[in-house]
């Protein structure tokens, strides 16, 4: 399932942040075993963070992930070296 968040989000800069959410619904994985994804866009950047499993988030929950996302540039930079099953991907 995805969804997108309608709520505006602007970063310590004051630069527009967009995010989409995607889950993965299946009924016999308990939730926090299930995969995450979220999508992330500004005027320059596309990327992507995603868990094999929701309990593997290290920002502990959704809005310290965004937080995180918006307002650390040494996070965003490790988010092109970062990629495996746990991990991050950059997508421009």
């Amino acid at each position: 399932m995805w969804s997108y968040e309608r709520k505006r989000r602007r970063d310590k800069t004051g630069m527009r942040w967009h995010f989409v959410s995607r889950l993965i619904i299946d009924p016999d994985v308990p939730y926090q075993d299930r995969p995450f994804e979220l999508y992330f866009r500004n005027d320059d950047r596309f990327g992507l963070v995603r868990f094999e499993k929701r309990k593997d988030n290290p920002a502990r929950n959704y809005e310290a992930l965004v937080f995180k996302i918006m307002n650390n540039v040494e996070f965003r930079r490790s988010v092109k070296r970062r990629v495996g099953r746990t991990g991050f991907a950059l997508l421009r």
